[in-house]
């Protein structure tokens, strides 16, 4: 089968567990003797090959690069969404890509820099579509629906003018895949998809049992990941503000810029908290006791919450989004982060360190996890459609 992918970023260039999980599919794929291509953006135009997938990264066809978290003028912001609503600058660029690649399939994920317009394009060409929730983009421009520090409960006005489009163009994707039940119901009850097929399919992990046991008197706590509001950082360092006991350390792991690390030192400046900047997740996850993942965003999976239970590392979560679904199990370290529950759980696990014994590590759960399981059932869709169609037998 040859399978044309597209997201938004990819190696070497990431900034999430979007880029992670679609670079591990599309390897996958290769080595079941599938023929892969990749399309991504990228600041100029060039073309590479990683673990036998091919990758054309095309130039960013919009007012300025959007990755590098630079600031910008909120007009600027505003044309750049606009253009991106609908962004026909690289319809050249597919029709080639399309006639010399000659994919069966389509599939797309992340689409911010390159719009719903390449699903217009594939129709036009009679190729299946298959798009995956990575993102709250197709409602949302700042791909969140995080705003003025609450999650949107409606869509503001700018949001529903640049959605107009891509929820028109979203009918004409033949299957829908959320990677949590919560981010497909909540675009599927927003009018998105109308009539499309639909299912969940989870992120795929490399499952591998990695216990590292810590034996130290203190509680090293743990946060790995982007580090801003939506994430709950400064929520966690407030929390820990309130914690009297010495008997803890915290671990902050992420890229971050001077000027809000800055910031973050005025909310809790405690020596017992180190900021150790971007670090290798198998590095981190050997040094600490627990992960706290305390997202007041809704995060559409929660990547990292999989990654410290593949560690045997306990997670205390946020009530937030897919991390629900991923705790299931484990709804005992569960916090709301609109009360004092993160306070509770923290002084609960310094108190008595033995509660975290009681977090289910259970094999049968992270089955559905595992990266065969979850490549078969993309394959299984691809092919589905692919037999409908009467391109396959």
């Amino acid at each position: 089968m040859r399978i044309l992918i597209t997201n938004t970023l990819y190696a070497p260039n990431k900034v999430g567990g979007a880029e992670k999980s679609v670079q591990i599919l599309a390897e996958k794929f290769v080595l079941l003797g599938h023929v892969v291509k990749v399309v991504c953006l990228d600041k100029q135009d060039s073309n590479y090959e990683i673990k036998g997938v091919s990758i054309t990264a095309l130039k960013i066809k919009n007012i300025y690069w959007p990755f590098n978290n630079s600031p910008k003028a909120s007009s600027q912001k505003f044309l750049w969404h606009l253009k991106d609503s609908k962004n026909v600058n690289y319809s050249n660029e597919f029709h080639k890509i399309f006639k010399e690649f000659k994919p069966d399939v389509l599939f797309t994920n992340n689409l911010s820099g390159f719009s719903t317009n390449i699903w217009s394009i594939a129709k036009g060409l009679n190729l299946p579509v298959v798009h995956t929730l990575r993102d709250y983009y197709l409602q949302c421009p700042k791909i969140t629906k995080f705003k003025n520090e609450k999650n949107c409960k409606t869509l503001c006005v700018d949001c529903k003018l640049l959605s107009i489009t891509k929820k028109k163009d979203s009918a004409k994707v033949d299957h829908v895949i959320g990677i949590s039940n919560y981010i497909l119901q909540d675009h599927l009850k927003n009018g998105y998809f109308k009539d499309v097929q639909n299912q969940v399919i989870y992120n795929g992990f490399n499952i591998k049992s990695k216990h590292n046991a810590i034996d130290n008197d203190k509680i090293v706590f743990g946060y790995i990941g982007q580090l801003n509001k939506s994430k709950g950082v400064e929520l966690l360092l407030q929390s820990f503000s309130n914690i009297k006991s010495k008997n803890w350390q915290l671990l902050i792991a992420g890229n971050i810029e001077e000027e809000y690390l800055n910031y973050l030192k005025e909310i809790n400046n405690s020596n017992q908290i180190k900021f150790i900047g971007f670090t290798n997740s198998n590095d981190f996850f050997k040094k600490i006791d627990v992960l706290i993942v305390p997202s007041l965003w809704h995060e559409p999976f929660g990547r990292v919450v999989l990654e410290s239970i593949i560690h045997k590392k306990p997670v205390i979560g946020s009530k937030r989004g897919g991390i629900l679904e991923l705790l299931s199990n484990n709804k005992a370290f569960i916090f709301n982060p609109d009360d004092e529950s993160l306070n509770l759980l923290i002084e609960k696990i310094i108190l008595d360190k033995n509660f975290l014994n009681s977090f289910n590590f259970d094999e049968e759960f992270l089955n559905q996890f595992k990266i065969e399981k979850v490549v078969e059932e993309y394959l299984n869709v691809f092919h589905k459609l692919l037999m409908n169609e009467g391109k396959i037998k």
